[in-house]
């Protein structure tokens, strides 16, 4: 099966690959945005939110989900294999974010996220989906 997936999609994850990796400078932010057809500010908007919420959030969420997921995995001796351990952690990840109440790093995501979809034409992404 093939997915074409859409340039907000695409924007969205080099801009988290490049934030994971050390940022991005002005010039890769200009390139970036030239590339996909958007303002230099929506993808800055995107980069500061999301920085944001990787630190104030989605880092604390993947830490506490990995020690639930061993902690759940191990009680009682019992072992398990790499990919139920990935099935598990994602489940728990999951979890942990559907749980996860609406705030202002939340809401300011979601803007930022709306904005790239705007500037491309597209609709913004009912908040039932997004995650």
């Amino acid at each position: 099966m093939s997915v074409e997936w859409t340039k907000d999609i695409l924007l969205i994850w080099e801009i988290g690959r490049r934030i994971r990796s050390g940022g991005l400078s002005a010039e890769e932010r200009r390139a970036l945005a030239e590339k996909f057809g958007v303002s230099e500010e929506v993808v800055l908007r995107y980069e500061r939110a999301r920085a944001i919420y990787n630190v104030e959030i989605a880092d604390k969420r993947w830490r506490q989900a990995r020690r639930e997921t061993l902690f759940r995995m191990t009680e009682g001796g019992k072992t398990f294999g790499l990919e139920k351990y990935s099935d598990e952690l994602e489940a728990t990840l999951e979890r942990l974010r559907d749980a996860e109440p609406e705030n202002e790093i939340t809401r300011e995501l979601r803007d930022a996220r709306d904005a790239i979809r705007a500037e491309l034409g597209l609709p913004p992404v009912p908040p039932e989906d997004y995650s």
